[in-house]
């Protein structure tokens, strides 16, 4: 099965459930793919590198100064109009496969994002952002710690990509063995990126699919050099290459100061100097070398702790750095496509000076359907950090990178306008939501612009505009006369180093820990959730036998003082205690008595050790909907969030469900986030209007312990973070699940995450309990963004 020009959608499962064609049933359009094996830089001569190379003084085999440059990198995107046949289907989670038909290879991509828009027609498009499989799979993979040892590559790459479901084939005679070590918190999709710079391979990663659109295989090659019998035809301007772009780094490296292992230098080797120079490099090109002076650059390699090695790998990474350094960026003809790692010879006496040389393709970015954009990129590698790519790291990474790009090319920020409540008016009097949202490509970079920074203007009717009007903001209500005439824009001189909020991680309280069984009231089973009271005391949630809920009420140390059970109540995932005269209310989402299906928001009172039959006339039951969800109430904002298994987050007002109404006022997909349910076990989830918090990790360690938090309205990520990876809460158990994940307020009314874990060390089971201040950004001056 080898059709070219279309995607097969595939299911998390990897089966086909439906496909995108040019001219189908189900079109796509403005595809691109870009895959990579190597990096190169064409804009900056500063460097800060994180290279683990080992500590050796030096290693056995070729060295290739050209492999701190490999990376592998198989990335792109397209659009579907929705409400054809198969558009539904185009969502995150789900896969692409496409045919490469110069490498004779499936590779199927994993859709890690979508986003939604309107064309001036005023018709709905899906956009897919999609990655490689095998590196979604890696980066959601943290391999088993590996002392440092002599390692051939064939023991090192499966290391790495145990348990990950591909199958490694190596066509290599690397005799390699440098000193490589794994510690068991770093993900393999890293890991890989350093295999490949150390042992100096290239992989290509690709799938088998039989006639029926169904994976066969999975597999991995590592190769010496991809393609390196292909020597391709002259790439001609003006015959087969329609546009060149040569960019030259022009400032040579001359005088080169490595720092290793906590700042170490080579100062006790390198006769007290902490730097390097290469005089021959620096007569050559620095005109001032008669005066003593060198173009000096910065080099830091965090996994070296030898001066001696220090100073050997310095001197390596000086040859790349000392003189001036090219990268060619070619758009091709459909006709002429070179593949990947092939090399070609490329003229042209148009540009000066005169081009006529060759190198290997290290880049290629194609397009079904829009060949003429194909590019291909070549010319010398330079050293990178050993890095995931951007999308690897979580969304944060995106959205760093987009925010990188958005201060250099403010024109590159696009403002999306959103009518959730639509445009039609039912009076003059009524007013509706409009949401401004900052786009730099594919990434919501909202949550990075300060709020003065989404500027509103009105147009009158004859076009002019409206001087009168001046209104900021991500949200704004519209008034009957504005719609229509109303114009966002964002103001990039706003962008900000920093989200709305984010976890203060240097100031963690641990408040202690429990023990979460008690025999004397007959409570066992790890702890669900926790909800403080206003006395210093606690109410815990846990789930029951036969489907009930069991709620407890502990002292000030955590210590239980009694128990509360509602009969078919349902897992106890999450919920929110109201304070009224004196009588506590419990806010959840109780199950239904006569429906697995059903599922109400209720206020259930706390009755100490009270048995509650489902269907007891002291819970009020608000409203019912027809699935299971988990609800936590922001009572100091008035708003309610349903959350539900696949990732989906509603927010409803507080005041419209005690009417008995479920009208979502805002909704995400935590799957847009970085959250991936066929990967993760999520886990409860908190609100704290505007934002968002929810949480993941199972109980089995196999997937990462993360905390997100998305704004809701404007929908832009604050933060992702890995609670054993990103900061340190002190924690040596085997296991580790995180359960509670609830906005509290501190006594000087700072907004902190209460969060709790289910831990196990050894035979012994503990309820661990921290607090997690939350910083708010703060708002800047008008002046100041101007």
């Amino acid at each position: 099965m080898a059709l070219t020009n279309q995607y097969l959608i595939l299911n998390p499962s990897l089966k086909r459930i439906g496909t995108l064609t040019i001219d189908g049933a189900t079109k796509f359009s403005n595809d691109s793919v870009k895959i990579q094996l190597a990096d190169a830089d064409t804009t900056s001569t500063s460097y800060d590198d994180d290279v683990n190379v080992g500590t050796k003084d030096s290693y056995t085999g070729t060295i290739n100064l050209n492999a701190q440059s490999k990376k592998f990198d198989h990335q792109g995107s397209l659009d579907v109009l929705q409400g054809q046949p198969d558009s539904d289907k185009v969502v995150a989670g789900n896969n692409l496969a496409y045919y490469d038909a110069l490498s004779g290879h499936w590779y199927v991509m994993h859709i890690y994002s979508v986003e939604e828009s309107n064309t001036a027609a005023v018709k709905h498009v899906t956009t897919a952002n999609f990655t490689n499989l095998c590196l979604f799979t890696l980066a959601h993979h943290y391999p088993i710690a590996m002392a440092e040892s002599d390692t051939d590559i064939k023991t090192a790459f499966t290391r790495v990509f145990s348990d990950t479901g591909w199958t490694l084939k190596f066509n290599t005679a690397n005799a390699m063995t440098p000193h490589i070590s794994i510690d068991g918190k770093t993900k393999a999709s890293s890991l890989l990126q350093t295999l490949l710079q150390t042992y100096n391979v290239e992989v290509d990663c690709y799938v088998d699919i039989d006639s029926q659109g169904n994976i066969q295989s999975k597999t991995c090659e590592v190769v010496d050099q991809l393609n390196v019998d292909k020597v391709y035809n002259e790439a001609i301007f003006g015959k087969n290459m329609t546009s060149i772009k040569r960019t030259t780094v022009s400032t040579p490296i001359t005088k080169l100061i490595p720092y290793g292992l906590n700042g170490s230098t080579i100062a006790l080797v390198n006769d007290g100097k902490p730097y390097i120079v290469d005089d021959e490099a620096n007569q050559q090109y620095n005109p001032d070398w008669q005066s003593g002076l060198y173009y000096e650059g910065v080099i830091t390699a965090n996994t070296i702790d030898h001066a001696a090695g220090l100073k050997s790998w310095a001197e390596q990474m000086l040859q790349l750095f000392n003189h001036p350094r090219t990268y060619y960026e070619v758009n091709v003809t459909p006709t002429f496509n070179p593949p990947l790692g092939a090399t070609i010879r490329f003229k042209d006496d148009k540009i000066t000076p005169v081009l006529d040389a060759s190198g290997r393709v290290i880049q290629r970015t194609t397009s079904f359907a829009n060949p003429y954009g194909n590019t291909v990129g070549f010319g010398e590698y330079v050293t990178v950090p050993v890095a995931t790519p951007a999308w690897l790291q979580g969304y944060q990474s995106a959205i760093s990178s987009a925010i990188e790009k958005a201060k250099e090319d403010a024109s590159s920020v696009k403002p999306v306008a959103l009518t959730p409540d639509g445009n039609n008016f039912t009076d003059t009097t009524q007013t509706k939501r409009i949401i401004l949202q900052a786009w730099e490509g594919s990434t919501n970079i909202s949550a990075y612009i300060d709020n003065n920074g989404f500027i509103w203007h009105r147009y009158n009717t004859d076009g002019t505009l409206d001087t009168s009007f001046n209104q900021t903001g991500y949200l704004l209500q519209a008034a009957y006369s504005s719609v229509g005439t109303l114009h966002g824009t964002i103001e990039t001189s706003y962008i900000q180093d920093e989200p709305e909020v984010k976890l203060q991680t240097s100031a963690i309280s641990n408040l202690g820990s429990f023990n979460p069984d008690d025999s004397t009231l007959g409570i066992t089973g790890a702890a669900q959730y926790m909800c403080p009271l206003s006395n210093g005391q606690y109410m815990t949630s846990r789930a029951s036998s036969n489907n009930d809920v069991m709620f407890v009420l502990h002292d000030t140390n955590f210590n239980p003082i009694s128990k509360m059970i509602v009969s078919q109540g349902g897992h106890g995932a999450s919920f929110s205690i109201e304070e009224v005269n004196g009588t506590v209310y419990i806010w959840y989402a109780i199950s239904s008595s006569s429906s697995t299906d059903q599922y109400a928001i209720s206020r259930i009172p706390y009755l100490a050790n009270v048995t509650l039959s489902n269907d007891d006339t002291r819970i009020t039951r608000f409203c019912t909907v027809s699935r299971y969800i988990r609800i936590n109430v922001d009572f100091k904002h008035g708003y309610v969030l349903c959350s539900y298994y696949h990732g989906e987050q509603n927010v409803l007002r507080l005041d419209e469900v005690k009417q008995g109404n479920y009208n979502v006022l805002y909704s995400f997909d935590a799957t847009n986030y970085g959250f991936d349910p066929n990967r993760q076990t999520y886990q409860s989830q908190g609100i704290d209007f505007p934002y968002v918090y929810f949480q993941s990790g199972d109980y089995n360690m196999k997937d990462s312990r993360m905390v997100y938090a998305v704004n809701v309205v404007h929908g832009g990520q604050e933060f992702a973070s890995n609670y054993l990876l990103d900061m340190d809460l002190g924690l040596t158990d085997d296991v580790v699940e995180p359960e509670t994940c609830n906005i509290i307020y501190s006594k000087t009314n700072q907004p902190e995450l209460l969060v709790t874990f289910n831990c196990k060390y050894q035979d012994n089971h503990l309820e661990r309990v921290f607090v997690i201040p939350i910083e708010e950004r703060l708002p800047m001056t008008t002046e100041g963004g101007e």
